[in-house]
């Protein structure tokens, strides 16, 4: 439940005043004072500002100026808190469903999306002086149970970033077989993206994508399963898919999981890349996003986690957590800044990130051999 360790070898983000635009002005100092939250630490100039103007917009009933204004307390204002921004999430959360979303999904960023679908796996390995071979084909019926996860991971990420982000999802089937995995030995294995750029490297030739997701079905059809270390995988922005992200899926047939929504394990692997892209790439503090690992229960009282949300003892599934990551986290302004790449010398979030995350995302211990795991970032384990 702890968060994970930031990433190794990532370039260091410069640190630069938020922009002036973002600056409310204020008439004098006993007009600052009174946005101070009475108990607590002085506020800097901004924050206090934007808390004002959030304060006031509630009082008036003026709620999507007092929902904007609380969220320039999270996006625009780089020496808040801890305590301010959970003070502002808390009204962010009451706010949100009392404010209109966007509906219309031709006004929200596109976030390109390559599924890549390997049809057949032809693969073999070997435990001691045993060889097992299998022979996977993912069936038509399959198809459809993937391409259902995806469409309804787009329709949560529509609808959690307030319309603000849409999935712009391309299919590519392969049909020529898969004979390498990552691993070696008995395993366990993993789709690799090193070892699927045969098929990658013409698709993205075509068009640049922001992340790309690859599933290989690991059960059923003739043989043994095959060992698989996760259920899936997620690497930050990586040179092997032209510096998207890639989800490596190593796909059970009995996915999702009794008690889990459709698309619940495609946006839990994603919301790892926005965590990475949001601190490394677009220059937010790394404590704004937190990781989807980050999930608490009812009751538990460990330390580690988001304090500010429980998972119900009657839930079976993570996704109010995800909601309130995307929601009350992430700001429609971040959502609209969204990108795996960034022009050079541009600056979206406040601390002023003037170059990207250098291509090798960051280290991961422990990884089966044969991959290259420098932007390994993320293995969901059941």
């Amino acid at each position: 439940m702890a968060r994970m360790a930031g990433l190794a070898g990532v370039l260091a983000l410069a640190a630069a005043p938020a922009a002036a635009a973002d600056k409310p002005t204020t008439k004098g100092s006993s007009q600052l004072a009174a946005t101070q939250p009475a108990g607590a630490q002085p506020l800097d100039p901004a924050t206090a500002a934007w808390r004002g103007k959030a304060l006031a917009g509630e009082k008036a009933a003026n709620l999507p100026i007092a929902l904007e204004a609380w969220e320039r307390v999270i996006d625009a204002c780089p020496s808040a808190g801890d305590e301010q921004r959970v003070e502002a999430r808390a009204h962010i959360a009451r706010l949100r469903p009392k404010v209109p979303r966007n509906t219309d999904p031709a006004k929200a960023r596109p976030w390109r999306v390559l599924v890549v679908i390997f049809r057949h796996l032809e693969f073999s390995w070997k435990d001691g002086d045993k060889t097992f071979e299998a022979s996977k084909t993912v069936s038509q019926a399959d198809e459809a149970k993937i391409r259902q996860s995806v469409a309804s991971f787009g329709r949560h990420v529509f609808h959690y970033s307030s319309g603000m982000l849409r999935m712009e999802a391309d299919f590519a089937v392969i049909d020529q077989p898969l004979r390498k995995l990552g691993g070696e030995g008995k395993g366990p294995f993993a789709p690799a993206p090193h070892l699927v750029r045969w098929a990658t490297d013409p698709l993205i030739a075509k068009k640049q994508y922001e992340t790309v997701f690859c599933y290989v079905k690991f059960n059923g059809d003739k043989g043994p399963a095959v060992p698989a270390q996760f259920i899936a995988a997620t690497y930050a922005s990586i040179a092997d898919v032209g510096g998207a992200g890639f989800v490596t899926v190593p796909w059970h047939t009995n996915y999702p999981f009794p008690g889990e929504a459709s698309g619940e394990m495609e946006i839990h692997e994603w919301l790892h890349q926005v965590d990475w892209m949001f601190c490394h790439v677009l220059g937010y503090a790394e404590a704004i996003v937190p990781s989807p690992d980050e999930g608490r229960q009812e009751g538990d009282n460990r330390p580690g986690g988001d304090p500010e949300y429980a998972r119900r003892k009657d839930e079976t599934s993570w996704m109010r957590f995800y909601q309130h990551i995307m929601e009350d986290h992430i700001t429609r302004r971040m959502w609209s800044q969204a990108t795996m790449r960034r022009a050079p010398a541009k600056s979206d979030g406040p601390h002023g990130a003037t170059g990207v995350g250098d291509k090798t995302g960051g280290a991961a211990a422990n990884l089966y051999p044969g991959v290259h795991p420098e932007n390994l970032i993320r293995q969901r384990k059941r």
